[in-house]
């Protein structure tokens, strides 16, 4: 191998660079630095992912479970979860959603939708425990309970999901 030669000053070169090998820094390469027509493999990117759950808008919610995501990346983070109504619930009634992982809540505790939420406003989760990783699959559970009250219409959820390539 030959000597290493330090330089301390701008180097511009009008023509190609190549090398055999090259180690770039961290942080050297900007998203700006990557030619828009790169055509980067997705195995080479972190994935982003928004999925949304609904029940029919004009209908009393009801109690289901709902699967919502299976994770193809190698590993992962549930980034947001959110639930709301698009009528809210009146008196004592209250809908509560949670986002499960292979069927056990990753929440520190569900969300309720009751009398004090406002239509159209959802209400976000405090995720507990984010991780997860390949063929995990995220469900959301609904559980609609009247209580003397009139539950509410059009129960919804976001979850937001980054996943790692394979």
């Amino acid at each position: 191998m030959g000597r290493a030669v330090t330089i301390h000053d701008d180097i511009h070169i009008s023509g190609t660079l190549s090398a055999d090998t090259i180690t770039l820094p961290s942080s050297t390469v900007a998203a700006a630095s990557v030619a828009a027509g790169a055509g980067v493999e997705a195995t080479k990117l972190q994935q982003q992912y928004s999925k949304f759950y609904a029940q029919e808008s004009d209908t009393t919610s009801v109690t289901e479970d709902y699967c919502i995501h299976c994770v193809h990346g190698s590993t992962g983070t549930v980034v947001a979860f959110e639930a709301g109504s698009v009528t809210a619930c009146a008196g004592a009634a209250t809908i509560t959603v949670d986002l499960h992982k292979d069927g056990a809540s990753i929440l520190t505790a569900a969300i309720t939708l009751d009398s004090s939420n406002a239509a159209y406003t959802p209400e976000a989760g405090t995720i507990d425990s984010a991780a997860i990783a390949d063929s995990d699959v995220l469900e959301v559970v609904v559980v609609a309970t009247a209580g003397g009250g009139t539950v509410g219409k059009g129960v919804y959820a976001s979850c937001i999901i980054r996943e790692d390539p394979d």
